[in-house]
């Protein structure tokens, strides 16, 4: 990738830390649409989203319809079935387009990469499979890039140019950089947008989310159904082995510290799985669904499983 990382020599100048200069992403948008795609072949994202993303959420019942092959058997009705000699499904007034949001963190912390991507590669070519899908199946995909601010609007259609602009802004690192700020960025969210049938999906490595993020969560999670999706570099949870000392920066404030990792690897690792934890605990809290991935680890067959256990009444 065209990201300049520390050379073997800056390494081992202990008081300094690694280096990123603004290049140009990697992607393979092509590439992981065909995979992510095959790995949700036969699978009826619409109805599903329809089916889970509302359940529970007062629907209307409008008339019966025939099972289709897909269809989750929470969906039959056992009595009209009979009566009909026919295997029928309850339709719903509220089985019509809806809004996708990604809600996506362009953070510094998200410019970082221990293996072949970096985690804002990652996590564009992740939303640029989702959101094609979502597209294609005809329902509205829209973009909010944030750090400390809003930094770019893409407010939901389906229209023909939405992909391209996808695409061109989920590339653009001149968006890319700068603090965290995932409160403001849920309040800006809750403040202006109050569309029905609106879902968001949230996008993140979630490192130094503050306390006052987790009210606001719970509130996102009242008035939206939302997806927090977690994405991870390994040395995000485990220091790598190495006969060397590290220097590492905090993303945010620049501090620095130097490292023994045969001293420091379980304190570490032990301080990350504590605050994964403190967030889970928060989205199960806020009725906000988790979903984790790993920048070492192909998305398209967790994430479409994940999808296939909501289809089926399953929560995370």
């Amino acid at each position: 990738m065209d990201w300049k990382k520390s050379s073997k020599k800056d390494e081992e100048s202990f008081g300094k830390a690694p280096v990123l200069k603004k290049g140009k992403f990697v992607l393979d948008f092509p590439g992981v649409i065909n995979e992510f795609e095959h790995a949700m072949q036969k699978f009826p994202v619409k109805r599903v989203l329809y089916q889970t993303v509302f359940q529970g959420r007062g629907l209307e019942f409008d008339s019966y319809r025939r099972v289709e092959p897909g269809d989750d058997a929470g969906s039959i009705d056992w009595k009209a079935s009979l009566r009909a000699s026919s295997l029928l499904a309850r339709k719903y007034i509220e089985e019509r387009n809806l809004n996708v949001y990604f809600l996506v963190d362009v953070s510094n912390s998200m410019l970082f990469g221990s293996q072949d991507k970096l985690k804002a590669e990652y996590a564009s070519e992740f939303i640029a499979a989702l959101s094609h899908l979502i597209i294609s199946s005809g329902d509205r995909a829209g973009l909010v890039m944030f750090n400390e601010d809003i930094v770019k609007i893409l407010h939901p259609s389906n229209n023909r140019t939405q992909f391209p602009l996808f695409t061109k802004f989920l590339s653009d690192v001149n968006l890319y950089g700068g603090g965290f700020d995932l409160a403001s960025a849920l309040e800006h969210v809750i403040r202006t947008i109050d569309a029905a049938y609106t879902v968001f999906i949230i996008v993140s490595d979630f490192i130094q989310t503050p306390k006052r993020s987790h009210k606001i969560l719970r509130l996102m999670g009242t008035k939206f159904e939302t997806i927090a999706v977690m994405i991870r570099d390994p040395a995000d949870e485990i220091l790598p082995r190495t006969h060397y000392q590290l220097a590492i920066q905090d993303p945010y404030s620049k501090k620095q510290m130097v490292l023994d990792p045969d001293i420091a690897s379980n304190i570490y690792a032990k301080n990350s799985a504590r605050q994964k934890g403190i967030l889970k605990d928060v989205f199960k809290e806020s009725s906000i669904d988790f979903f984790e991935l790993r920048s070492d680890k192909h998305f398209a067959i967790p994430f479409a499983t994940f999808l296939k256990s909501r289809a089926s009444g399953g929560r995370v």
